[in-house]
């Protein structure tokens, strides 16, 4: 099952490591050097990995659990180390202040933004940083997504990076979240953490790169792949991928028709394989394509129950006519910014804004408990834009996916009967 793409390897030298990422609970892996992590001094902070949620309904803890690691991350990066973020959009002061504590004590820091919802403290941080893409530190704004450069699509990754911080190196935030208010006091988001391996760290130093020019990048697409984890770095147009069934050249909708729905052993439910989904925006002609391959899937006897955000009539339709039950996570309907930021709209400002497919089952044609998450939506504007989606073959993993599912659908406050337009606000 090991592949590595061979556009991408010949771009990353990807031989050169193990490639492969420990469990969310195995023991940290040795940083590069020893003795720098064991100098008198030195900083022996390590960031957690694995899987961390943030519960807008949760407290000041709850709220802030994702963007705590990241903010701890910048704290402990030391002088000359590098931080590279790509984010939506980053509104949050108290995450520009340390960017800028970070750049005066030495570290390089590099971000890259969208161009949809650029407001002062994004232009602040570009002041203090600058804009040239050739310098140690800087921040660019992608007029449309970077590595595409045709008009469309959007920078869209939530990667928070660091080549070290703390004890740890090449640590990888991969997240749904934006460094934003609305990502801590109106989202449902996740992020995963992962360090200690090189051949990974390279291939999203690659992909940076090319965000950083915000030009259109050749290949379209680049994937890193072990037997427990798959990165894969989207744009609109990708080659399609070799797979046993034939490709439809929709990552989400191949993953869906390589799910078979007979299971055993310590896998799926009753011998039946289980498929969990929370999806923040699913729509578009693209959505009801993905919706009749879930819907289908139910038809084979998958054990299937969605959560979903912006998920529109048609796909709900499709869905509850194969019996699949579904709930929604949105909350407080009323006037809010547009996504892309040029207008007011009525909408939802309070919503889950997850995006994350499980598979306790047969995949592949064999026992997977898998986890798909990051931060492609099953609409359109996904295709054109740069994405980024997690592959976590980890049982523990995929229990604590499970877990937040099944808790927000149980929860009164994050979840209701689709179709509604509460007005009231359970976030914070």
């Amino acid at each position: 099952m090991k592949i590595v793409a061979a556009a991408a390897l010949l771009l990353l030298g990807l031989l050169s490591g193990s490639g492969t990422v420990p469990a969310a609970n195995a023991a940290p892996a040795p940083v590069a050097s020893a003795t720098a992590a064991t100098a008198a001094g030195a900083d022996t902070w390590l960031p957690p990995r694995g899987q961390v949620f943030n519960i807008p309904n949760g407290g000041f803890e709850g709220r802030t659990a994702i963007l705590k690691r990241v903010h701890d991350g910048i704290r402990h990066t030391p002088a000359g180390a590098t931080i590279r973020f790509a984010s939506y959009n980053i509104d949050r002061k108290d995450t520009a202040g340390l960017l800028k504590q970070a750049k005066d004590r030495g570290v390089n820091v590099q971000i890259v933004v969208n161009a949809n919802l650029i407001g002062p403290v994004e232009k602040g941080l570009q002041a203090k940083l600058g804009k040239n893409p050739a310098r140690p530190s800087f921040l660019i704004i992608c007029k449309n997504a970077c590595r595409n450069g045709a008009p469309g699509g959007n920078m869209h990754q939530k990667v928070y990076s660091f080549s070290q911080t703390g004890a740890a190196r090449g640590v990888i935030i991969n997240s749904s979240a934006n460094l934003s208010g609305g990502a801590v006091n109106g989202q449902w988001n996740d992020a995963f953490t992962v360090y200690g391996n090189a051949d990974l760290f390279n291939s999203w130093l690659t992909v940076f790169r090319q965000l950083r020019l915000d030009r259109t990048a050749s290949p379209r697409r680049i994937t890193y792949r072990t037997e427990t984890l798959g990165v894969f770095y989207q744009r609109f147009a990708a080659p399609r991928e070799t797979v046993r069934v034939a490709s439809t050249g929709d990552a989400p909708l191949d993953r869906l028709n390589l799910t078979s729905c007979k299971t055993t052993g310590a896998f799926g439910y009753q011998n039946r394989t289980v498929i969990r989904i929370a999806m923040y925006a699913w729509y578009g002609p693209r959505g009801a394509r993905i919706a009749r391959a879930v819907a289908a899937r139910k038809r084979e006897g998958c054990n299937v129950a969605v959560i979903g955000s912006v998920i529109s009539k048609e796909v709900v339709s499709i869905l509850q006519r194969s019996g699949i039950p579904v709930k929604a996570a949105d909350w407080d309907f009323g006037q809010k910014l547009s996504t892309g930021g040029e207008k007011m709209v009525y909408g939802t400002r309070c919503y889950s804004h997850l995006k994350v497919l499980t598979i306790d089952g047969t995949y592949k044609g064999r026992g997977t408990k898998v986890v798909f998450t990051g931060s492609e939506n099953w609409s359109a504007p996904a295709l054109g834009s740069d994405e980024v989606t997690y592959e976590i073959h980890d049982a523990a993993v995929l229990s604590a996916y499970n877990t937040k599912w099944r808790r927000m659908w149980d929860s009164r406050d994050a979840t209701h009967k689709v179709g509604l337009e509460p007005t009231r606000r359970p976030c914070a």
